[in-house]
């Protein structure tokens, strides 16, 4: 799921289970830019999409791929810039 920094949905790519997240990074991102005609070039990720296959399969659609990480040294809850948007949208 692609959503913008509003939580509204932009693209949607269903797949099975037992398929990982990183592995998918490169169909969701070119069912994004044809839902955008391409206007995307920054997305927000967390860590679930790091390594370096999920930054190129995002680069060969024009996108760059930041991951969201959380900090080195956190105790309970930690509110994380730009996490908790899409968490939203499935409300």
């Amino acid at each position: 799921m692609a959503v913008d920094t509003l939580g509204h949905l932009l693209a949607l790519h269903v797949t099975p289970a037992n398929r990982d997240d990183r592995a998918e990074t490169g169909p969701l991102a070119e069912v994004l830019q044809k839902a955008t005609d391409g206007s995307v070039e920054l997305v927000w990720a967390d860590q679930g999409y790091t390594g370096s296959k999920p930054a190129k399969a995002a680069r060969e659609q024009g996108i760059t791929l930041e991951i969201i990480r959380l900090p080195q040294a956190k105790r309970g809850f930690v509110l994380l810039p730009r996490r908790w948007i899409v968490e939203r949208s499935f409300a």
